[in-house]
């Protein structure tokens, strides 16, 4: 989970109602964290950004 999430202490978000700032964020504190993007979460990740890029 990204370090502003940890700050302000509120739960964290489905990924359906993540904005593609927060997607984009998440994606690259995982990928700093684990060196890739292969977990199943980043998936999912990718997957929804996917299709907020294609609406734009």
């Amino acid at each position: 989970m990204p370090e502003t999430d940890q700050k302000k202490g509120s739960k964290t978000k489905k990924i359906n109602r993540l904005t593609l700032a927060e997607i984009e964020a998440q994606l690259e504190y995982i990928k700093k964290a684990e060196g890739s993007l292969s977990s199943k979460h980043a998936q999912q990740l990718l997957a929804r950004k996917a299709v907020l890029t294609r609406k734009i």
